[in-house]
């Protein structure tokens, strides 16, 4: 099955070494279908999404929020995700 809609994500990692402290971004990609949202290894139902915001806090981080029925996902992201959010709420009319 092919995703709706797809917003790029990032899972930022602390590595510690034994002369060095280092940053590690990975790249994933949220992907909403018609009945859920899967990113990571994490699925969530559109019945138990309330709303998906956004906050661009500077030109290369944002955050990205997912307001579900467990409470509020936080993702770092650094496109804009207005397409997302608006094909989510495509999905929820």
């Amino acid at each position: 099955m092919e995703p709706l809609a797809i917003q790029e994500v990032l899972y930022i990692e602390q590595k510690i070494e034994w002369t060095e402290k280092f940053t590690v971004e990975h790249i994933e990609s949220m992907k909403l279908f018609d009945d859920r949202i899967i990113v990571f290894d994490q699925e969530y139902y559109l019945t138990h999404i309330f709303d998906i915001s956004y906050r661009q806090e500077s030109c290369k981080m944002g955050f990205l929020y997912l307001h579900t029925s467990k409470g509020v996902r936080t993702y770092y992201i650094r496109k804009d995700p207005s397409s997302f959010i608006q094909a989510f709420k495509q999905q929820q009319s």
